[in-house]
C-alpha cells in the first residue's frame, strides 16, 4: 500500500471505529473498542496527515518572469511545487507551465552528459565525454580561431539566469559580440521607444497599474494567455474592479474576450489608431494640461504634427469606425490620469514598431498617467549597498551587428546587441569573418528573424557551434559540443534581485542533487574559462554570492530571506505623481519627451522613419490569394522550450492554422480540413499539414498559428513535430531605429492537403 493510500476495509474500520468513540462519549458508556481496533485506528491516522517534505526556496524558471517558488522534496527527489505566497512575481500561485516544472527535471529526454559530435551536424550523433575533454576540445578548437580572427569571431546568445556567466567568459575574452534575443526578437523596439519618452523602458516586469486602472487600452498585449502570472491577476482584478477594457488586435485572444471594446485592427496599423486618439484628445482640449506644461516637452510641435491624423483618415487605415475612434478617446480621457496604454510585449512586428509604441507612449503622457495608481508606476531599487562583483570591460573591438556609437544602429545596446545582426553577420562573413557560437538556452532553427534556410546556411559557415542547454533543441542538435545544464531545481543561482513596483530579493537553492552528470553554468563557463587562463573571473560561484548579500543583510532580514526564500522592502513610493512628488525624467530634456531631439539628425539624414514625433507609413500588403502570418503565445507553453513537456502537452500539443469565415468559404475549405502552409516568397512547404480553425476571431487576409511548435529533433520523443513552425513564414525586416526584427509581415498561401 502507498503512503497516501487506504483500503475500503481499513476506512471503514477506522470510519466505524470513530463513531463509537463519539456514542460512547455522548453516553458515557465504555468503550467497546478492542486494543487491536485502536491499534489500527492509530496506523489509520498517518494516513490524514500529508507530509510536505523537505521545504526549499525557488524561484521558477519555465519561462523568464522567475515566479517565486517553494520547493518540497522527500528522499531527495521533488514531489510538490508550490507558488511563495510573498513573491510579488505571483502571490502564491503557479501558471500551468510553473506547476509542470518538475518535469522538466525528470524528463527522461534531457541532455544528460557532455558530448562532443561524431556524425555530420544534425544527424544526432555524439559520443559522451568527461567534464575536461569538453572543456578541453572547445579549447582546441576555438583558441586557433581567436589568434587567427581575434576573439571577436565569438558570437554568444544567451537566455537565462546563467546568461550572466556567459556574458564574463565572452568579455573575457575579449569578443564584444553579445546577444540576448530578448531585445531585437522580442522587447527592443517597445523598450526604446519608452525609454525615448520617459526616460527609462517599461522592463520585463511591466509597470503597467492594472489592478487600479479605470480604462486600459490595450494593443495586442495579451495579459489573459501569456506568461506572468502577476499581471495576468492584476488584469483580471482591474476588471473586476469595474475598469473599461479597449483591445486592439486582429485576433481575439484570450484577453479580447473580456473587452468593453474588441477592436479588430486591420494588421500593422496600430500606430494609425493610436496617431487617430491622439488627433481627438488634442483638438477637443481632452489632454491633462496641468501635467502636460509641468512635466511634458514639445507639446506645440505634437499639435501642429498631429493635425493631419484625423479620425476619417485613421479609420480608412485601421478599418475602426471614425465614431468609435472618437468615443473611445474621450471614454479613455473621462477616467484620466487612472488609464494606461499599453504596447505588446514582443514588439517586433511590422517594422514601424519604435515609432508605434512612441504613439502609445504619447497617449500616457497626454494623460498625466505616469507615476499615479492605475496608470503606470515608477518602481524602485532594493534600497541596500549590494556586494558588487567585477566583471571585464567591454572590448574596443567593433562589434558585428551594427551597433554602437557612428553605427548603423546607435541606440541599441552594446550589452543585449542585435541577434538578428550576428545572424546576418555569420551568413554574410561580414564585417569580419564569425566563426564560433557559443549558445545559452536559445534555439536559432525554432525561432529567429533571417528563415530557417539561412541559419542552415550561417552555421555552414562556423567551425565551432557550443551548445548549453538542458535539453535537446533544434539548434542544440547541431552542435560540436553540448554542455548538459542542471536545471533550476538542481542548481543554486545568484540572488534574484527585482527593481519594481515592491523592491525584492528572491533566493533559489539547490533543492535537489543533479541526477544525471549535469552543472550549473557557472560551473560550466568556469571550466571553459580556465583553459582559456581566465579563471580570475569566476571566483564568485552563485554560493559565494548568495553568502555575499546575506552579510550586508540584518539578522532580522537574513532570517526572513533564508526562511521565505523572498525578503521584500515595502517603505517605497511607486505613485510620487499622487503623492505630491516631483516626477524624475532621465531623457535628454529631463521631460517627457513628446518630441524626441535625439532624433533630429537622423531624421535629416534618412528621413521620416526616424522622425522626433511618429509618421505613419502603411506596411506591405498580400496580394491577391495571399494571407499574412501572424503568432503568438499560447497560455499553455512560453517560448519554443516546453513542447517536449507531457504535461503541457495534455493541455495543448499542436497548433491549428486559425483562418476567417470568408476566407475559408472563397477558398472551399471547412472546419477540421488538413491544410499546408506556402511561403510566397521562398516557396518552402509547412513540413506537415495541420488542422484548419474557422473563426470570426481572426480578421480577414491573416492566418494565425501558435508560437513554439514545429520542433525537427528526434531526440525529443513526445515534442517531435507537434504543430507548424513559424520561423518558416516570417518576415525578416527590421525596425530602423532599435535594429530589432520584423516577424509580421510574412505571406502564406494556404493549401488543403
Amino acid at each position: 500500500m502507498s503512503r497516501y493510500s487506504i483500503n475500503r476495509r481499513g476506512f471503514l474500520k477506522l470510519a466505524g471505529a470513530s463513531s463509537v468513540a463519539i456514542t460512547a462519549g455522548m453516553t458515557g458508556l465504555p468503550s467497546p473498542l478492542k486494543a487491536s481496533a485502536k491499534e489500527e485506528a492509530k496506523r489509520g491516522a498517518r494516513f490524514l496527515k500529508y507530509d510536505r517534505g523537505v521545504h526549499t526556496p525557488s524561484f521558477c524558471e519555465m519561462c523568464f518572469w522567475n515566479c517565486g517558488v517553494d520547493v518540497y522534496t522527500r528522499g531527495g527527489k521533488v514531489h510538490k511545487l508550490e507558488g511563495n505566497k510573498l513573491n510579488p512575481n505571483n502571490r502564491g500561485h503557479l501558471c500551468a507551465k510553473g506547476n509542470a516544472g518538475i518535469q522538466s527535471t525528470y524528463d527522461p529526454d534531457r541532455v544528460k552528459s557532455p558530448l562532443i559530435r561524431t556524425g555530420k551536424r544534425g544527424e544526432g550523433k555524439f559520443k559522451k565525454v568527461s567534464w575536461d575533454e569538453a572543456y578541453q576540445y572547445v579549447y582546441d578548437k576555438l583558441n586557433p580561431l581567436v589568434k587567427k580572427y581575434g576573439p571577436e569571431t565569438l558570437a554568444t546568445f544567451m537566455h537565462g539566469t546563467g546568461e550572466r556567466y556567459v556574458h564574463i567568459f565572452t568579455l573575457a575574452l575579449g569578443s564584444p559580440n553579445i546577444t540576448v534575443p530578448a531585445y531585437s526578437q522580442c522587447m527592443g523596439s517597445r523598450e526604446m521607444a519608452w525609454a525615448f519618452t520617459f526616460g527609462t523602458g517599461i522592463s520585463g516586469h511591466e509597470t503597467f497599474d492594472l489592478a487600479n486602472s479605470k480604462h486600459m487600452m490595450i494593443f495586442g498585449r495579451n495579459f489573459a494567455g501569456a506568461v506572468q502570472v502577476r499581471e495576468a491577476e492584476d488584469f483580471a482584478e482591474g476588471l473586476a474592479r469595474g475598469s473599461k477594457l479597449t483591445y486592439i488586435d486582429p485576433r481575439q485572444s484570450e484577453s479580447a474576450v473580456r473587452a468593453t471594446n474588441w477592436l479588430q485592427i486591420n494588421p500593422g496599423t496600430d500606430m494609425a489608431l493610436a496617431l487617430g486618439f491622439i488627433h481627438v484628445i488634442i483638438r477637443d482640449n481632452l489632454a491633462n494640461m496641468d501635467f502636460v506644461r509641468k512635466y511634458c516637452y514639445g507639446y506645440n510641435e505634437l499639435a501642429k504634427h498631429i493635425k493631419q491624423y484625423t479620425p476619417k483618415w485613421a479609420s480608412k487605415i485601421t478599418g475602426i469606425d471614425e465614431k468609435t475612434i472618437e468615443s473611445i478617446a474621450w471614454e479613455f480621457a473621462k477616467d484620466a490620469p487612472n488609464v494606461v496604454a499599453v504596447p505588446p510585449r514582443r514588439m517586433t512586428r511590422y517594422g514601424n514598431d519604435t515609432q508605434t509604441v512612441r504613439a502609445i507612449a504619447i497617449l500616457n503622457a497626454l494623460m498625466g498617467s505616469w507615476g499615479v495608481p492605475g496608470g503606470i508606476f515608477v518602481r524602485t531599487k532594493v534600497p541596500l549597498e549590494l556586494p558588487k562583483h567585477e566583471h571585464p570591460p567591454m572590448p574596443k573591438a567593433r562589434r558585428a551587428d551594427g551597433v554602437g556609437k557612428g553605427e548603423a544602429y546607435p541606440f541599441a545596446p552594446p550589452s543585449l546587441g542585435r541577434t538578428n545582426g550576428i545572424y546576418e553577420a555569420t551568413l554574410k562573413q561580414k564585417p569580419y569573418p564569425i566563426k564560433a557560437w557559443l549558445l545559452y538556452g536559445t534555439n536559432p532553427l525554432c525561432h529567429s528573424s533571417i528563415g530557417v534556410n539561412d541559419i542552415y546556411k550561417a552555421m555552414d559557415n562556423l567551425d565551432l557551434i557550443i551548445a548549453i542547454d538542458t535539453q535537446f533543441s533544434d539548434t542544440v542538435m547541431y552542435a560540436d559540443v553540448i554542455f548538459p545544464e542542471s536545471t533550476y531545481l538542481e542548481r543554486d543561482d545568484a540572488p534574484y534581485i527585482q527593481k519594481d513596483k515592491t523592491p525584492f530579493i528572491a533566493l533559489r537553492r539547490a533543492a535537489i542533487e543533479p541526477i544525471y552528470d549535469t552543472k550549473g553554468c557557472y560551473d560550466i563557463c568556469k571550466g571553459i574559462a580556465e583553459k582559456f587562463g581566465l579563471e580570475k573571473w569566476f571566483e564568485h560561484s552563485p554560493k559565494h554570492q548568495i553568502e555575499a548579500l546575506l552579510e550586508v543583510l540584518s539578522d532580522e532580514q537574513k532570517e526572513k530571506l533564508e526562511k521565505d526564500g523572498v525578503l521584500l522592502f515595502e517603505d517605497v513610493d511607486p505613485y510620487p505623481l499622487a503623492s505630491g512628488s516631483t516626477p524624475v525624467f532621465t531623457t535628454k530634456t529631463g521631460k517627457v519627451q513628446l518630441y524626441v531631439p535625439e532624433l533630429e539628425e537622423l531624421y535629416k539624414e534618412k528621413g521620416d522613419e526616424f522622425a522626433p514625433m511618429p509618421i505613419f507609413k502603411n506596411v506591405s500588403q498580400p496580394k491577391e490569394g495571399e494571407f499574412r502570418m501572424l503568432f503568438g503565445r499560447t497560455p499553455h507553453h512560453s517560448h519554443a522550450r516546453s513542447q517536449n513537456n507531457w504535461i503541457l502537452l495534455e493541455l495543448q500539443d499542436d497548433t491549428p492554422v486559425w483562418i476567417n469565415p470568408k476566407d475559408a468559404k472563397k477558398m472551399g475549405l471547412k472546419e477540421g480540413d488538413e491544410v499546408f502552409l506556402v511561403n510566397t516568397k521562398t516557396g518552402h512547404r509547412s513540413d506537415h499539414s495541420e488542422k484548419l480553425k474557422i473563426t470570426k476571431r481572426i480578421k480577414e487576409g491573416t492566418v494565425f498559428i501558435h508560437h513554439g511548435f514545429g520542433h525537427t529533433t528526434k531526440a525529443w520523443t513526445r515534442g517531435y513535430e507537434k504543430g507548424t513552425k513559424e520561423n518558416w513564414f516570417i518576415s525578416d525586416g527590421v525596425d530602423p531605429i532599435s535594429g530589432a526584427a520584423a516577424f509580421h509581415n510574412g505571406f502564406v498561401k494556404v493549401v488543403k492537403a
